[in-house]
């Protein structure tokens, strides 16, 4: 039955997927301020982030990777932080959870880590993007012990970053944890409705492929919920009264996006696990649903390395398949977290 489904829905949508354009961006204005986010494949080739140009070219903010599980800690991180701090920008650090292992642990980790580079001025973040085996009430019990640790270590409200299927799908869309402030993944080009009973986000991550001086290479592109004032107040701890000024339209201009065909591109990726369509396939039908020639190899690139190591998240590309309510840039962050 799961191959007839798969079958089917790539059938279908094998016509669509040859005819999607790129959606044009949407115009905006300046209000809003930018930033990035940052780990180790921000070092192209060894080379470390020059961050006054990165504070030049208009970048806010900052948040660097600082570690993941219960012992990995991100080795650029400190040079980094405090780099980014020199350069006059806010600067923020996250945690990439691994739900396998314990959640106290890891926020134990992660606060003695913060505590080695004070001047933190964005609070600490709770990136939760796989589930490791865990459904989603077992999931939201360890989100919730997680933040309950890393507040009572740190003395800051946890923030907390995640992407719409995830949320959705592996957390039941639960509405436990609008105390925190939301950091939304969302590669599109319109402001991302909110997920889990948040009235509004307060960071979007709305690129994983920006490019900013003083880094070699892709890196992710972030807008803050308000001005810039608003973004001062924040740092001091109000983290309830933005200004909103991404849902009426006053940011920087975003990409090209990556919100329609999603259910397409699903579709024929599941077709070649299912050996209906080659691999090949892949890249001339992303360039068709408006995405970058360069992405669209990665996504093919990708799916291929993760068919060779049996690790294609199958289920949650059924699911995407027949749901139009994701876009292709909820589809990149689920295969670049797979295996």
């Amino acid at each position: 039955m799961k191959l007839l489904r798969r079958m089917t829905a790539a059938l279908s949508a094998a016509t669509l997927a040859m005819t999607l354009s790129a959606v044009p961006a949407t115009a905006f204005s300046s209000v809003a301020p930018s930033g990035i986010d940052v780990s180790g494949h921000q070092r192209g080739n060894g080379a470390p982030i020059q961050w006054r140009e990165v504070a030049a070219d208009g970048q806010r903010f900052a948040f660097v990777k600082a570690t993941e599980g219960e012992g990995w800690v991100n080795p650029h991180y400190l040079e980094d932080v405090h780099a980014a701090h020199q350069a006059g920008l806010l600067v923020g650090t996250y945690h990439y959870a691994r739900p396998a292992g314990d959640a106290r642990a890891q926020a134990a980790h992660y606060a003695a880590t913060l505590a080695a580079a004070p001047g933190h001025s964005l609070p600490p973040v709770l990136d939760i993007e796989v589930d490791e085996g865990l459904d989603p009430v077992q999931l939201q019990g360890w989100v919730a012990d997680f933040l309950a640790e890393t507040e009572h270590l740190t003395g800051r409200t946890p923030m907390v970053y995640t992407y719409r299927y995830f949320w959705r799908e592996h957390l039941a869309d639960t509405d436990a944890f609008t105390r925190h402030p939301l950091w939304l993944a969302a590669y599109q080009n319109d402001m991302p409705e909110t997920v889990g009973g948040w009235d509004q986000l307060t960071f979007w991550q709305r690129s994983d492929a920006g490019r900013v001086p003083g880094i070699n290479g892709p890196v992710d592109l972030n807008l803050f919920n308000g001005t810039d004032g608003q973004l001062t107040d924040f740092v001091a701890g109000n983290h309830v009264d933005l200004g909103g000024v991404l849902e009426s339209g006053a940011g920087p201009a975003v990409l090209d996006g990556l919100g329609e065909g999603n259910t397409a591109l699903a579709a024929l990726i599941l077709a070649v696990e299912s050996g209906l369509l080659p691999a090949d396939t892949l890249t001339g039908a992303a360039r068709q649903a408006g995405i970058d020639p360069a992405v669209a190899g990665e996504i093919a690139d990708r799916v291929r390395g993760l068919l060779e190591s049996g690790e294609l998240p199958v289920d949650d590309l059924l699911v995407m398949a027949e749901n139009p309510d994701y876009s292709i840039g909820d589809l990149l962050i689920l295969l670049a977290n797979a295996g």
